[in-house]
């Protein structure tokens, strides 16, 4: 404390110090060397840690040096111009002296409420305390350097006059003015940005103001080529914050008459950070620092919603002066009512306005009760009156004028003006003055540049307005007082500076900042900008929401919603959730494309999009588009690939949209009534909106899947921690299904009250109806006291048109079905004795098979209640119509083998007949018929006399198969069709029937190529009904109970088992016929191929089938380039199998290329297309070449591991292997350049990948390679020792097309060469492809020779791309023909591979000698195998065998 005290008491000395040496530079020419010192030490003192707080210690006495330090460099920079650029420079070596971030802002800006506007810092600044705020020292210091460097304007008659401001820094300020030139933005053209740069520069000189120019383009630019450096290089990390505080500190001292310069600062670093940034869009990629970016663009963002913000203000509180006044009339007074702007109605004192006699607050206006003056007059008189004043002086003496936004900004700048004066009158500092001296200098320009433009700039003369501004540049103690008597209350100086602001240059820059964010938010080579870019229009447009109605901004964001990168994609969707529930139109715009993002592949894309159209729904309920999003998120819900995160939004959502009971309780105060209204209301709004989705689904199924998952639990997605949840989730859905069941049957009654019987009432029947039996199959209790509501609509007449009426017949007998098991003893006898049935019988003979079909199931459903009674209605009505049925077919089954040429009413009564007798075989179930273990497949008889038939013993089944045989022998495939249809009824009601079946041939020959295609497909469709049919029987119980009420079950089985004996009895005879499923694929027919794809299916859940051997089918399948649903399926498939057993799908795509080459020479060779690996399509006016398989890599996630990528590309290498002593098969040669054309097009996304395919393919073309030339070499008497040292004399006779065989004594060796040429057509493909990668990725010779398969993956090498317009080609040649060699293709072999191999070795020996230089400075070298130097390149040993040991290159 001692030592301490001494110290600290200098502090107070050494600020007068100061104080006193500012008066003496101003008044005394001091030499450099002194000058120096004295802006060393008072920079230094921006270094203490000073107090923003208040109070007598040693901080504030720290800040009040601060003060005084700042005032000496601003009096330093004004008198001595030619030191002006050394004391900026001098700022940034302090700035890294600085205290910390917290300690950065202390000194005290004034917030006198005449001064400014409510200052609003910005987020997360520290810039405020109580009612003090506080900005950097250093951005004080800057903008008191600018303001310092002014200059009187030029008089008019000085224009031509040139005027050296800076003296000996003239030249440094002409290249001060060139280099901001450059800086500019380049978005204009070139001439039009000269052109403004050239009147900018010129208004600048006139007003006085290069000086300041020159300062603030030489800090920005400084500023910022610090923050842009790299890493920790120049201290970027610490300039970077200061910069982020300095921008905030600007925006915060925008509205402060003191600083005036923050504008030009401002204006200048969006303009530079604007330019930074859209260079570095189109610079090479890592050129530019990220965090640089980062900052850049937060600055950028922070200048542009500020003025976002200003223009914002200034639209819905505009400072409203008159656009047209008389200079000769004086205007009445108006009638007194209260005008004060807070808007209160306050009994309090009140003044009275001497002009316009409106009343305004005292306190409002800051005058007391004590303090009245004899005339007052209101900001708006004061206004009108200097308005009046100014435009008797400075217009050609009009009586009228009409006076322009110019007119009102010259008024409000004299204002301004005369308020700075009276502040430089009253303030000792000498930054007063400077800041009015800016202030006028600015207006000058202003001026100018208005002059320039050539455009209509009011009412008043331009050359006396800037004559009148420079005329008031002296201190107005020495000059005539100009207008210091008018003045504006604290609320009309607010307002009066807003205005100016909203005014400024950089106001008006708006659209060309804006521009800036939507340029780089479409830049297409830069991910992190595009982010950057959106986050900072996020910023901008929350200041200003209607930014998002212009059309530009609207496109600019759609096109974001298709980006690549999904971090973009979910800013955008962000950006447009945000305004679009507040915002209807702005919603209908952005609807389509936020529908698609529900479709996303990023996963966090797909939940924002739902949240958004959640929070609109729950906000306007009657949004038009609610039918689509609504069905868009029950399709995501319903995909079993969806996010279990997005899957259980949406259940959140559509339950609270739908199902929560609180949703009509919010509000309710009138008791139970009130409720219960409310519960209606919301039950019919919830009714309508279902249909609606049901009506845009076109099926009621997805919805079906919701409601039973709400009501019962969903099968996927469940976790532990939600269960409670879920829970209660159930419960309310089940309280909310009653009330939604009444509103839909209200509505149905509402409908037919109200009905027009126009043409799309049918349409809306079915939706209605439709949503009806979502809940008759989720919760069919419901739907049990409804029924009677339902039956009418059976009869078939309900003005829907033809179109519409089978749906509506086929739809109430489906809720019907539903709702029997439920109906009570009295319930089911009513109805069966009544008028049900018959409307039942009448549906299957006026309504095509599917309505059919319904009807014959409810009747069944009816006969076999278990209330029922033998021989009731139901089950007569359909023993009769059985025996009809039969009768008829009966009868016309030996009429003619053919029915195609019978009549058209014969071959409709035989289709009704069929499939009224197949489902009355379905779906009645007869009690006491069981079927034998083993039963006789002769025992199936056609019964003569139609009325024996009865359905006890299956007697009518077995009769009808019989029948149903019959007809599936006729020649015509209608008839085919049809009986293996109605025979399907019998297969799935007697699984044990499929045996018989099976034993007959009738299985093997629906399924064969020998069967029309028509019949394939029907006989795929009964499969996979038989399959669904089972899948349901064991899901619901049914075959458990069937099982429990056999007699003969063990007992173990009946604790264990699930289902019956007949339960898996389909699906194994299917799985023996596994091979011809496969087989079928290769079908002419894409409706086949995709049929049999989706059997498939099937039977890889059901788990009937082996995956091993379906995975390459399914592969092949992915060569279907012209059945692109058969592709889809596939894939779909295989990316379930991925996910199941990764390994698995990689190690079976060898197989699978094997397959789809034979797959597309089946299926398209008779096209002449042939087999290709390859797909083509123009993109943005460029060919893209894919190969079959991208889809399944991608899609698979096998792209994203480097060890499955790796297996993945070696097993396909290995289809170029052979083993010792094997002879390679020509015919193979082909699907080697079909596997090499997958190679070269993979979608290869980092270098390791063609690097690994080069290494793998050189080590099996050098091995292999030489072997084959060395014993081509043999074969032909060339040089054994060096076979391939340059072009031989066949390869020239080739050239020049004179090749001979005898000639050469290859005459004899046709089988000893042509073997050879077989193996070097292996060899080729390689050869080309590591060519053609080499080419494609840009991979240098060095970096393959490097190479090593185990070495980690370079961060640089990582997502690439294949160079555009690049495709591989290379098609065998036909080495045999009638199994004779073809000696001109043999030699153009020979040649090809001699040339390709040459080539090969003369790259790496050029690398090599390029590389051996290098080795001597630590570069990276080749590893070695322990055998020896380059043993991978080295061929073997010549002997008799001519092949190679396979390789298995390392990994």
């Amino acid at each position: 404390k001692a030592v301490y005290a001494p110290i600290l008491s200098t502090v107070g000395t050494f600020g007068t110090i100061l104080e006193r040496a500012e008066a003496f530079i101003i008044a005394n020419e001091m030499d450099d060397r002194l000058l120096f010192t004295l802006s060393a030490a008072a920079l230094s003192s921006l270094t203490i840690d000073a107090s923003t707080v208040v109070r007598a210690d040693t901080g504030s006495l720290a800040s009040i040096v601060q003060v005084s330090a700042l005032n000496l460099c601003a009096a330093m920079c004004t008198r001595y111009p030619r030191h002006r650029s050394i004391l900026v420079e001098d700022l940034f070596p302090l700035m890294l002296k600085l205290p910390s971030k917290k300690m950065l802002r202390n000194y005290l800006i004034k917030r006198n409420a005449d001064a400014s506007v409510d200052m609003k810092p910005p987020p997360g600044s520290q810039g405020m305390a109580g009612d003090h705020a506080y900005i950097q020292p250093i951005t004080a210091l800057t903008l008191l350097l600018i303001q310092s460097c002014v200059v009187m304007p030029q008089s008019e008659e000085e224009q031509g006059e040139k005027m050296d401001v800076d003296g000996e820094g003239d030249e440094a300020s002409k290249k001060g003015k060139m280099d901001s030139e450059d800086d500019n933005d380049d978005e204009i053209e070139e001439t039009e940005e000269e052109k403004r740069l050239e009147a900018r520069q010129k208004a600048n000189t006139m007003a006085g103001l290069d000086g300041c120019v020159l300062i603030c383009n030489q800090f920005t630019s400084q500023m910022l080529q610090r923050c842009a450096r790299k890493g920790e290089e120049g201290g970027a990390s610490e300039f970077r914050p200061i910069l982020s505080n300095l921008i905030d500190d600007l925006l915060l001292v925008r509205y402060l008459v003191d600083f005036p310069a923050a504008e030009m600062l401002l204006m200048t670093l969006s303009h530079r950070l604007g330019a930074d940034l859209l260079r570095a869009s189109s610079a090479p990629k890592n050129t530019v620092e990220a965090t640089y970016l980062a900052t850049a663009m937060d600055a950028f963002g922070k200048i542009t919603s500020a003025v976002a913000s200003t223009l914002l203000e200034q639209r819905e509180n505009p400072f409203e002066l008159p656009n047209q006044m008389s200079l000769t009339e004086t205007p009445e007074p108006k009638e007194e009512v209260n005008r004060c702007f807070c808007g209160r109605d306050l009994d309090t004192f009140m003044l009275d306005c001497d002009r316009c006699h409106s009343w305004f607050h005292g306190s409002c206006v800051g005058i007391t009760k004590d303090a009245v003056p004899e005339t007052w007059v209101c900001d708006d008189c004061t206004l009108q009156g200097s308005m009046l004043d100014q435009a008797k002086a400075f217009t050609q003496g009009k009586d009228s004028l009409i006076l322009t936004k110019y007119d009102h900004n010259n008024v409000l700048r004299q204002f301004l003006l005369s308020y700075l004066s009276r502040n430089a009158l009253t303030s000792p500092s000498p930054q007063a003055d400077r800041a009015r001296e800016f202030f006028i200098a600015t207006w000058v320009k202003d001026i100018n540049l208005e002059q320039n433009e050539g455009k209509d700039t009011g009412a008043f003369d331009l050359n006396l307005i800037r004559a009148h501004a420079i005329a008031q540049w002296q201190p107005p103690t020495v000059q005539q007082q100009y207008n210091l008597n008018a003045q504006l209350t604290e609320h009309g100086n607010k307002r009066t500076l807003a205005s100016l602001v909203a005014s400024s240059e950089l106001s008006t820059s708006f659209p060309r900042l804006l521009g800036v964010l939507l340029r780089l938010m479409g830049d297409s080579s830069t991910t992190s900008l595009r982010k950057l870019s959106l986050k900072s229009f996020l910023r901008v447009v929350n200041n200003d929401p209607s930014l998002m109605t212009h059309s530009s901004v609207k496109k600019e964001v759609a096109r974001c919603f298709h980006d690549d990168a999904i971090s973009v994609r979910e800013a955008a969707v962000g950006l447009v959730g945000d305004y679009v529930l507040h915002s209807p139109n702005l919603a209908k715009v952005f609807h389509a494309p936020l529908l698609e993002r529900m479709k996303d592949k990023g996963i966090s894309v797909r939940k924002r999009a739902v949240k958004i159209f959640r929070d609109m729904l729950l906000s306007n309920p009657s949004y038009s588009g609610r039918a689509q999003a609504c069905h868009v998120m029950l399709l995501r819900a319903a995909d079993r690939k969806e996010d279990d995160g997005v899957r259980d939004l949406v259940h959140e959502t559509f339950h609270t949209l739908w199902f929560s009971g609180k949703a009509f309780e919010v509000g309710s105060s009138n008791g139970a009534a009130d409720k219960t209204t409310k519960a209606q209301l919301y039950a019919r709004e919830v009714a309508t909106q279902m249909t609606e989705v049901v009506k845009v689904s076109g099926s009621p199924e997805v919805l079906t899947s919701l409601v039973t998952g709400l009501l019962f639990g969903f099968s996927e997605g469940d976790k532990d921690k939600k269960v409670a949840e879920r829970k209660k989730r159930q419960v309310d859905s089940k309280n909310q299904c009653h009330n939604l069941v009444l509103a839909l049957v209200e509505l149905l009654l509402s409908f037919e009250e109200s009905r027009q019987h126009k043409e799309d009432d049918g349409k809306e029947l079915v939706a209605l109806l439709s949503t009806l039996s979502v809940f008759a199959e989720a919760y069919p209790e419901l739907l049990v006291g409804h029924v009677d509501t339902l039956i009418p609509y059976l009869k078939g007449d309900n003005g829907g048109g033809k179109k519409y009426e089978a749906s509506i017949v086929s739809t109430c007998s489906a809720i019907i079905t539903l709702a029997v098991p439920h109906f009570s003893a009295v319930e089911l006898h009513r109805l069966s004795n009544g008028g049900l049935p018959a409307d039942l019988v009448n549906i299957a003979y006026k309504f095509p098979p599917t309505a059919v079909s319904s009807a014959v199931e409810t009747l069944a459903t009816l006969a076999n209640h278990p209330g029922s009674k033998e021989g009731n209605v139901p089950e007569k009505k359909l023993i009769t119509m059985a025996r009809q049925f039969y009768s008829y077919l009966l009868k016309q089954m030996d009429s003619t083998c053919d029915f195609s040429g019978s009549k058209k009413s014969i071959r409709d009564n035989v289709k009704r007949a069929l499939s009224a007798l197949g489902s009355i075989c379905r779906f009645y179930e007869c009690d006491s018929a069981i079927d034998a273990h083993n039963h006789d497949p002769n025992g199936f008889q056609i019964v003569a006399e139609p009325k024996s038939l009865k359905f006890e013993g299956n007697m009518l089944s077995d009769a009808s198969f019989a029948l149903f045989r019959s007809y599936l022998a006729k020649k015509d495939e209608s008839s085919k069709v049809l009986a293996l249809r109605a025979m399907n009824g019998v297969f799935i009601s007697r699984p044990r029937v499929v045996l018989a079946a099976e034993q007959l041939g009738i299985i093997s020959s629906v399924i064969s190529d020998d069967a029309p295609p028509s019949v394939q497909i029907e006989s795929l469709k009964c499969w996979r009904d038989i399959l669904l049919a089972e899948e349901k029987r064991i899901e619901s119980g049914a075959a458990r109970a069937k099982m429990m009420a056999e007699k003969k079950v063990a007992l173990s089985k009946r604790i264990s088992g699930d289902q019956d004996g007949d339960a898996c009895i389909s699906g194994s005879v299917l799985t023996k016929h596994a091979r011809r499923l496969y087989e079928m694929k290769e079908s002419k027919d894409d409706k086949v191929r995709l049929m049999v794809i989706d059997l498939i299916g099937h039977l890889l859940r059901q788990g009937l089938i082996n995956p091993m051997e379906t995975v390459p089918h399914l592969l092949a399948v992915q060569g279907d380039v012209k059945s692109p649903q058969t592709r889809a399926l596939a894939l779909k498939l295989l990316i379930n199998e991925g996910e199941k057993r990764p390994e698995m799908l990689r190690q079976r795509v060898c197989a699978g290329i094997v397959q789809a080459y034979h797959f597309q020479n089946s299926v398209y060779n008779a096209s002449g297309r042939g087999a290709t690996a390859l797909l083509t399509r123009d993109e943005a006016g460029r060919c893209v070449t894919e190969t079959i398989f991208d889809a399944v890599i991608k899609e698979s996630g096998m792209k994203n591991k480097r060890a499955q990528r790796q297996g993945l590309l070696k097993g396909i290498l290995s289809l170029f292997e052979k083993d010792p002593g094997e002879q390679f098969d020509h015919s193979k040669l082909p699907l080697l350049s079909f596997a090499a054309e997958i190679l070269a097009h993979l979608p290869y996304t980092t270098l390791n990948d063609p690097l690994f395919c080069v290494y793998n393919a050189s080590c099996i073309s050098t091995l292999d390679g030489q072997t084959v030339v060395k014993a081509l070499a043999e074969v032909v008497g060339g040089d054994v020792c060096d076979p391939n040292s340059g072009e031989d004399e066949i390869e020239q006779a080739v050239k020049k097309g004179n090749f001979d065989a005898k000639k050469f004594g290859l005459k004899g060796k046709e089988k000893e060469f042509g073997q050879l040429c077989v193996d070097a057509s292996r060899i080729i493909p390689l050869l080309l492809l590591k060519n053609f990668l080499r080419k494609a990725y840009n991979l240098s010779e060095a970096r393959i020779v490097e190479y090593l398969p185990s070495e980690k993956e370079r961060i640089n090498e990582k997502g690439v791309s294949i160079l555009p317009d690049m495709q591989f080609s290379c098609k065998p040649l036909p080495l045999f023909i009638a199994g004779k060699l073809n000696w001109s293709i043999a030699a153009k072999v020979y040649t090809n591979l001699r040339q390709l191999m040459r080539d090969s070795e003369t790259a790496l020996v050029a690398d090599e000698v390029k590389k051996s230089p290098k080795r001597s400075r630590g570069g990276r070298k080749r590893a070695r195998s322990s055998s020896g130097d380059d043993a991978d390149y080295t061929p073997a040993a010549p002997g008799k065998n001519t092949s190679s040991p396979k390789v298995s290159p390392p990994s």
